[in-house]
Parts: structure tokens; C-alpha cells; sequence
């Protein structure tokens, strides 16, 4: 068997434990720079694979990340933040182990598909949801048996891999295959592989949020407003996006019930809290709302602020 991308040696970190420290840390910064030029070549595959997401979520549906080990980890990292980042739960990760495999080895795990199987009937996968199988090598039993399971559901599939050989290919509807060579020590992915996988599932999740109207301009107005840095944020993207003084923002903030699409669509519009509550309602894709909003004002008494706000292009949730 042709020894696959992500196990070979590396020539560049030959010897790497005779090296200076300085030496070590370059020899590895060279090799990281190979990561963002392969995630770039993938653009065209993230992108279907953004397309797909946006067409499960948008249909009530789910972008569903499961892996092993580093890539069922970062997998859960990203699907994690969705929810404080762009207020939605509809971006969920499961790990080969369970829960306990974030901060130890679960033996094993990985090593059975009928494990993947049993994690997606728990968590109810349908084929209205797309699944994400994320593996280094393209060839994690768990990973293979979790896309098998869903392309019997006749859910969409999407395989990340750093391996071009990866038995994962088949399984996906898409396949994102960023080629980062063989590690610095060889065999650990959770180096070059794991930083493109990271950097793959940023781009994955945050256009499809993008896109589905979850971001105005590039301000996050889903953003969970749970502390102390999160309001002064919000209060400052309020700021900027209205025009409000500091404490304008800060008392209609504080109207809105902290919820930072309702408090914007206050001041836009200048109109109580209940009727933004529901005009946001009737159309999920705030972007949407808040633009029309910004036209609007900006329409009757001049831009509200100095952002340029091109046309939106997003997607309703």
C-alpha cells in the first residue's frame, strides 16, 4: 500500500532534533506558510460546500461536523463558537468517544463504524442536514462510517482531507482536499493538516452565516451579548451603524433586552421595541432587514454612517 501524504517523512526537518531553537521554530514557521497557498487552491470545493450548507440550514436543516481525535476537536471548536459568534445552534460537531475525547484519548473510538452510525441516529442526523467528515488521512473508520450512514439517509456529504488518495473522496458529494505535504514530524496531523482543517472550517461555517444573513457589513449583530467586552461591543457597533451617541446606544440597548438586532432596527427606524421584534420576524435574514432599514433612513435624513454597505446577496435562515 502507497504510504499516504500525511504519514511520510519530512526532508525539510531532517534531524530536526539536532537543531538549534531557533532553527526548530523556523524550520517549522516554513512549512506552516505551505498551509494558507493549499487552503487557497480549495476555494472552489469550500465554496460548494458553503452552497450546500446554506441550502440545509435554510430548510431547517443542520451543518453536522464529525471526526476523530484533532479533527473531531476542531470540528467541535468551530461548531461551538457559532452559537455566542452568530446566535445559531444549527452548527453541531460530534467526536468519535464522546465528550470525555476532547481532553483525553478515547482508544478505539476511531477504530469503529458502527460507532459514527449509533452517534448519528442519537443525534437524530436527517437528510435535510449536511454532514462533514473531517480526517486527516481520509481513512479514520469512524469518519467512514458516519458519511456511509448519511449517504444511506440520503443526506448531503462534504469530506475534508489533507490525503489526495483518501478513501474519504468517495463517500463526499464534495471533497476538500488541501495538500499541506508531510509534517514536521512525521505522522502529526495536528500540525499543518490540523491548521488547514481549522482554517477550512472558519471559512466553511462563517460564509454560510454570511450568506444566511447572520452578519451586517462585517459586524457581528448575532454576537451573544453574555458580558461585560460583548456590551461594549454591541454599544459600539451601534454606534457606528446608527450614529447614536454612547449613551443613545447604551439606553436602547438596554431596551432591546441586550438583543442587538431588535436594538439596531430601534434606531434605524426609530420605532419601539415591539414592532422591531416583529419585523425581524417575518424575515429571518436580519442582514436583509437592517439594510433595508439603513436604506431607508439613509433615504430620508442622509447616511447614518460613514461604512459603505454594499447589496446584500444572503440567504434566509
Amino acid at each position: 500500500m502507497r504510504e499516504r501524504i500525511t504519514e511520510r517523512e519530512n526532508p525539510a526537518s531532517a534531524s530536526v532534533d539536532t537543531r538549534p531553537t531557533r532553527e526548530t521554530l523556523r524550520i517549522i514557521n516554513r512549512e506552516d506558510a505551505k498551509v494558507p497557498r493549499a487552503v487557497r487552491k480549495v476555494i472552489p470545493q469550500i465554496a460548494r460546500a458553503v452552497d450546500l450548507a446554506v441550502e440545509a440550514l435554510g430548510n431547517g436543516g443542520r451543518l453536522v461536523y464529525l471526526g476523530a481525535g484533532t479533527s473531531g476537536r476542531l470540528g467541535v471548536l468551530d461548531a461551538a463558537e457559532c452559537l455566542p459568534t452568530f446566535g445559531s445552534d444549527r452548527v453541531v460537531a460530534v467526536i468519535a468517544g464522546g465528550p470525555r475525547a476532547m481532553f483525553h484519548s478515547v482508544e478505539g473510538a476511531e477504530d469503529r463504524p458502527e460507532l459514527a452510525a449509533r452517534d448519528l441516529r442519537h443525534l437524530k442526523l436527517r437528510r435535510r442536514d449536511v454532514l462533514v467528515g473531517i480526517s486527516a488521512s481520509g481513512r479514520t473508520p469512524y469518519v467512514l462510517g458516519g458519511l456511509r450512514y448519511a449517504r444511506k439517509l440520503g443526506a448531503p456529504t462534504v469530506g475534508l482531507t489533507c490525503n489526495p488518495q483518501a478513501p474519504l473522496k468517495k463517500l463526499a458529494d464534495v471533497a476538500i482536499v488541501p495538500v499541506v505535504g508531510p509534517e514536521v514530524i512525521a505522522g502529526s496531523t495536528r500540525m499543518k493538516a490540523g491548521t488547514a482543517q481549522k482554517l477550512v472550517l472558519n471559512m466553511l461555517s462563517t460564509a454560510t452565516m454570511v450568506r444566511l444573513g447572520r452578519v451586517f457589513s462585517n459586524w457581528m449583530v448575532h454576537v451573544q451579548l453574555t458580558n461585560q467586552k460583548l456590551r461594549r461591543r454591541g454599544q459600539a457597533i451601534l454606534q457606528k451603524a446608527t450614529g447614536a451617541s454612547a449613551a443613545t446606544a447604551a439606553r436602547t440597548l438596554a431596551e432591546s433586552g441586550h438583543n442587538l438586532p431588535v436594538a439596531l432596527l430601534m434606531l434605524l427606524k426609530q420605532i419601539p421595541r415591539a414592532r422591531a421584534v416583529r419585523l425581524l420576524a417575518r424575515n429571518p435574514n436580519t442582514a436583509q432587514v437592517l439594510r433595508a432599514a439603513w436604506a431607508e433612513r439613509a433615504r430620508n435624513s442622509g447616511p447614518v454612517s460613514t461604512r459603505p454597505l454594499a447589496k446584500s446577496r444572503g440567504r434566509s435562515l
